[in-house]
């Protein structure tokens, strides 16, 4: 086997592998082992003509694309190993020719990293802050939590939960048909569109309700951005939110043991505490991250950065898809185009 390689650049080189035909043996017999199993050569049972007719027969570039799967990483290692390179990552291999075999391996090496004057870096923990309203904000959140729906007979509210049937055009397009549609009346969440949730207050139950509203041009869909859409609503039934009163009862409610609101709100506030001096200590590691990088030199191989960026998007597919969306539907909901991600 004849290695050569190129010089290092940016923490990366290439590997030039060539193979004389005695290199070869081993791997286009490990091809026949493969082949043979498979195909009809005439004048002989399956799995027992010789090599040199299935050879024939089969063609030599066939048998090599038998294995090259597993040939070029198997001699791809092989020479990383020989050149003794401090290689990190998957290399990223380049056939040539399969005759003669020659084909080239770009090795992503360790990176190289100067800290500079990362022991003169001092920077302060600063002490963990908790807003006075803090207990009161969390027990708010679990009140919320415990709320429970009831019908009732008076308009839409911020705040209300509605069923509706619902139909959205732009011109002639239509662009939103629901039936049996439930939705959180909330200015904040801005679904199905910013702006929607106000045009509903006020509407009734049982009476058909139209009105019109600007998309606005930062909206994820470029094609509904800056549209004015007409939206035709029934309003099937209405829910208000019903808040516990905060007591003792509200306490045992939650249901982790406590038997009083005092017990509820010396847990709340230990909670709280433990998430404050956390938060203090990985902001703190953020800082002396970031103070570190900037007197740090790293030398990376783009070959590196490149896996782990198809990496980390092959994974965030693989969460979309998980939620049953398609990843094209999952960016423009982001408004951003694939390159952008």
């Amino acid at each position: 086997v004849k290695i050569t390689q190129d010089d290092v650049v940016d923490r990366q080189t290439v590997l030039h592998i060539e193979l004389e035909d005695d290199d070869m043996d081993p791997y286009l017999d490990r091809a026949y082992q493969r082949v043979v199993q498979r195909v009809n050569v005439p004048g002989f049972r399956k799995g027992k003509a010789p090599r040199r007719i299935v050879e024939q027969y089969f063609g030599r570039e066939s048998m090599l694309n038998e294995i090259l799967d597993s040939m070029l990483p198997e001699l791809t290692n092989q020479a990383i190993d020989e050149k003794d390179l401090d290689a990190v990552g998957l290399p990223s291999i380049e056939m040539r020719e399969l005759d003669p075999f020659q084909f080239s391996a770009t090795v992503p090496l360790r990176p190289e990293v100067d800290l500079g004057g990362y022991s003169e870096i001092r920077i302060d923990k600063n002490q963990p802050k908790i807003e006075d309203d803090a207990i009161d904000s969390r027990i708010e959140q679990l009140r919320l939590s415990v709320a429970t729906w009831e019908p009732t007979e008076r308009p839409v509210e911020i705040g209300d939960m509605i069923t509706a049937q619902i139909k959205g055009t732009v011109g002639k397009k239509t662009i939103l048909d629901e039936s049996d549609a439930v939705y959180l009346v909330n200015e904040e969440i801005g679904r199905p569109f910013p702006g929607f949730s106000e045009k509903l207050v006020g509407m009734e139950a049982d009476k058909s309700s139209q009105f019109d509203l600007s998309i606005p041009e930062d909206f994820a869909d470029p094609d509904l951005a800056s549209q004015d859409a007409s939206f035709e609503v029934t309003i099937k039934d209405i829910k208000a939110r019903v808040l516990p009163e905060i007591d003792d009862a509200f306490a045992k409610g939650i249901g982790e043991g406590y038997e009083t609101l005092n017990d509820l709100k010396e847990e709340v506030q230990k909670s709280i505490e433990t998430e404050a001096e956390e938060e203090s200590t990985r902001t703190h590691r953020e800082s002396i991250v970031g103070a570190l990088m900037e007197t740090a030199k790293v030398e990376m191989p783009a070959l590196l950065l490149q896996h782990e960026a198809e990496h980390m998007v092959e994974e965030q597919e693989r969460i979309v898809s998980q939620a049953n969306m398609n990843m094209d539907d999952y960016l423009v909901s982001l408004g951003k185009t694939r390159e952008e991600f």
